[in-house]
C-alpha cells in the first residue's frame, strides 16, 4: 500500500532519517515508535511532502510520490493528523467536516451549501469519532480529547486510504486514551494506518506490526510480541 526504501533526510551535518525501509500492508495498523529524536515525525513529514528526502523512494500504490506537494499527496489518499491539533476556534464540528469534504475547485465559502449526501456523511463521520452530539459546538468549546477526535474526523472526511497518526494520544487522560483506542480499532481493515505514539501500551494493544526507529535508523520491525522480546529494543527504548 505504502512503502519507503532507502529514505534519508539530512539537515546540514545532521542525518535525521538514515536509510529507512518499511512498508504498510493494506488494512494493517503499523506502529512507528522510538525515543525522542529518533526521526519519527521527520519520516511522516517526508511521506506527506512537507519535507523532500535527501535520497530514497516513497511509493504509494506503486507510484513514486517524492516531489509531490502535500495537497497533491492528500488528494491521492494519504491523510495525517498532527501532534498539535489544527482547528479553527470559532468553527463548529459540522463546519470543520464540511470544509474537509469540499471539492478543491470550490471556494471555502461555497462549500457550506452542501448537499444532503454531505450532511449524511458528516453525521456518520462525527458519530465514528464520538462527536455525533457535538456537531454544532465550536471547536474552542471542545475538550482536549474531543479536539483530538475532531482531527481524526477531519482526516476521515478527506477520503483518505492511508492515515498517518502523529501522537494522537498526546495529552489524553486514561479514559480519553481508551476512547481513542476504540476509534482507531474501528478503522482497522477499512484504512491502512501508520501510528506514531509514545504510549507503548496503546501501540502494543492495537498494532499488527511495529517498526522501531533509533538515531534515524530502523532498529527492528516485527509483531508486538517480537518487538517486546527484542534485546536491542529493550536496551535502547524500553529501558531494560
Amino acid at each position: 500500500m505504502l512503502s519507503v526504501s532507502g529514505l534519508t533526510k539530512q539537515f546540514d551535518a545532521v542525518v535525521a532519517v538514515d536509510d529507512v525501509d518499511f512498508e504498510l500492508r493494506p488494512g494493517e495498523i503499523h506502529g512507528l515508535i522510538g525515543p525522542n529524536g529518533a526521526g519519527k515525525t521527520t519520516t511522516v513529514n517526508l511521506i506527506t511532502g512537507e519535507l523532500e528526502p535527501t535520497s530514497g523512494t516513497i511509493r504509494f500504490e506503486d507510484d513514486d510520490i517524492v516531489g509531490l506537494s502535500p495537497s497533491a499527496i492528500t488528494r491521492r489518499g494519504i491523510g495525517r493528523s498532527f501532534q498539535v491539533v489544527q482547528y479553527f476556534p470559532d468553527m463548529t464540528v459540522r463546519e470543520h467536516l464540511h470544509l474537509a469534504l469540499r471539492d478543491p475547485t470550490r471556494t471555502v465559502l461555497s462549500s457550506f451549501g452542501s448537499s444532503e449526501d454531505d450532511t449524511d456523511r458528516i453525521e456518520s463521520i462525527a458519530s465514528r469519532v464520538h462527536l455525533g452530539d457535538r456537531l454544532d459546538v465550536p471547536a474552542k468549546s471542545l475538550s482536549h480529547g474531543e479536539k483530538r477526535f475532531l482531527d481524526i474526523g477531519f482526516v476521515l472526511a478527506l477520503d483518505s486510504e492511508v492515515i498517518l497518526f502523529d501522537e494522537p494520544a498526546a495529552g489524553l487522560n486514561a479514559s480519553e486514551t481508551e476512547e481513542l483506542k476504540g476509534i482507531i480499532e474501528s478503522l482497522r481493515s477499512e484504512y491502512t494506518i501508520l501510528l506514531i505514539e509514545h504510549d507503548i501500551e496503546l501501540v502494543r494493544a492495537i498494532s499488527d506490526r511495529i517498526t522501531v526507529l533509533h538515531n534515524g535508523k530502523v532498529l527492528a520491525t516485527g509483531t508486538p510480541d517480537e518487538i517486546v522480546a527484542n534485546d536491542d529494543v529493550k536496551e535502547v527504548y524500553l529501558g531494560e
